[in-house]
């Protein structure tokens, strides 16, 4: 199968192409190295079919060594595209962050790209992802606390509904 063909004729609005391959595709570390080069493609479409993929593998019950997660990790600061960042969030619960990572990542969540993100999903998600880092690292607990605080100030109520959600669970 050739990933990078099939993934071309994605429209970028209806996943019957990608919910096809994600029937073909078995969660190979060929194929999940393959998806990550192909999300770190300037193209939106592409970055956003690639990491749809990526994301059905890990709701299918995929698993990712820990090399695949550094290449996970590292597309958070290289995908554009809201669809493509909202993905990758999505993911996020499910992969455990390593220590080297947590500091660059927590900047990455909080800065322009995803808090200050003009889509409102993305920016409910990047809460949603700051919740998990402070999760896993409790250092990061008390200054995640302030910015779900902040947080409660956002225009959009589908976020301030995330950030209640995220504090109900919280520890």
């Amino acid at each position: 199968m050739d990933i990078a063909a099939e993934l071309a004729a994605f429209d970028g609005k209806h996943t019957d192409t990608l919910e096809s391959m994600a029937a073909r595709l078995s969660p190979e570390p060929s194929v999940i190295v393959e998806l990550c080069r192909l999300a770190r493609q300037d193209e939106a479409t592409l970055q956003t079919a690639a990491t749809w993929l990526l994301e059905r593998i890990d709701e299918d019950g995929g698993s990712f060594s820990d090399d695949q997660v550094d290449a996970l990790l590292d597309l958070f600061d290289r995908v554009a595209h809201w669809e493509a960042k909202l993905h990758l969030l999505q993911m996020l619960p499910g992969i455990a962050i390593p220590a080297a990572r947590k500091d660059a990542l927590r900047q990455l969540f909080a800065g322009p790209g995803y808090l200050g993100d003009a889509n409102k999903f993305v920016r409910a998600w990047s809460y949603g992802a700051l919740a998990d880092l402070a999760t896993q690292h409790a250092e990061f607990r008390p200054a995640v606390a302030k910015i779900l605080a902040t947080g409660q100030l956002e225009d959009a109520a589908s976020v301030r509904a995330r950030i209640r959600n995220i504090l109900k669970r919280a520890p």
